[in-house]
């Protein structure tokens, strides 16, 4: 297989681009669409005077072209959102019921007693300095 030259592809190249550009040349024209002529027609309905805009504006579109009664549409459609429920309490865990549970047994029926914690941290005399 041998490779084209360089002047090979440039004159390949050339002719393609004489053929296309001649090809675009000769074709007819395309001829312009005719378009309707467009005829300005007079308005159906009159324009609505300013005191009936200010109805349209302030009352919707379902109560006055379906005569919807709003309140009552309202009440069928809407209701009351339920109450948050309370958060849950978490119970203590197995383990730690065990644990309280051997700590309690093991007293041997007595009872522990919590109080004051001052008799455990009441300040200490610091002892004397012997030289």
């Amino acid at each position: 297989m041998s490779t084209s030259s360089l002047s090979y592809r440039l004159g390949e190249a050339l002719g393609t681009v004489t053929r296309e550009f001649l090809r675009a040349v000769q074709q007819p024209r395309p001829k312009a669409i005719p378009r309707p002529h467009l005829q300005h027609h007079e308005p159906v309905a009159p324009h609505p005077s300013g005191d009936v805009l200010e109805y349209m504006c302030q009352i919707p579109a379902i109560a006055r072209l379906k005569k919807v009664n709003l309140a009552e549409w309202y009440e069928q459609n809407t209701r009351e959102c339920a109450p948050e429920k309370p958060k849950r309490q978490r119970s203590r865990k197995r383990k730690e019921q065990a644990e309280l549970k051997v700590a309690t047994s093991g007293s041997a029926g007595t009872h522990l007693k919590l109080g004051s914690l001052d008799a455990l941290i009441s300040p200490v005399e610091p002892m004397p300095l012997t030289c």
